[in-house]
């Protein structure tokens, strides 16, 4: 298997804790992984973006047009980095009515933003509902729900009931 995830969002919204999240499932299951992650100004809410290619790779870096997936945490940084997509790649994004429709590739999005302001899932959070929207959706996702709640509690134990909660509220979505 070989399967390239470009992960984005802004300081603060965990997309790190995203990609480590991940790479722990794949060191679980005994697959192959490779990972990266850029943080520019995300203390002062810039962008943070983090690769994973699961599989057998050599560089950590995805080039453009290589990605099957674009998991993102805000619109804006969700469309800064649509050209590292593949033709047809999936695109899970946090975005309301007002985020475009992408006619070449497959398009999930859900006003994640919305859900926390209307107290339904915990803004810390958010992250961890769009992986479960991703579950819901993506048929051929490198992991399974229990292999990602196994990685959650192993990563955050002391949160992790919380975040399983959310995940689960974003796999029933």
């Amino acid at each position: 298997m070989k399967y390239q995830i470009v992960l984005t969002g802004v300081g603060g919204q965990g997309t790190i804790f995203l990609v480590k999240l991940l790479a722990r499932c794949a060191l679980n299951k005994g697959i192959s992984f490779i990972g990266t992650e850029t943080h520019g100004m995300a203390q002062k809410g810039g962008t943070v973006t983090s690769y994973l290619k699961i599989g057998n790779f050599h560089a950590p870096l995805i080039g453009k047009g290589q990605a099957d997936l674009l998991i993102g945490l805000y619109p804006t940084e969700t469309l800064r980095f649509l050209d590292y997509l593949k033709e047809s790649a999936f695109i899970v994004t946090n975005g309301d009515d007002s985020f475009p429709n992408l006619k070449n590739f497959n398009l999930i999005k859900v006003d994640a933003s919305k859900k926390v302001v209307k107290g339904e899932i915990n803004p810390k959070s958010l992250n961890i509902f769009i992986l479960g929207v991703t579950l819901k959706y993506l048929k051929n996702f490198p992991f399974s729900a229990k292999e990602i709640e196994k990685g959650i509690e192993e990563l955050n134990p002391e949160f992790a009931a919380t975040n399983i909660k959310a995940f689960h509220k974003g796999l029933n979505s």
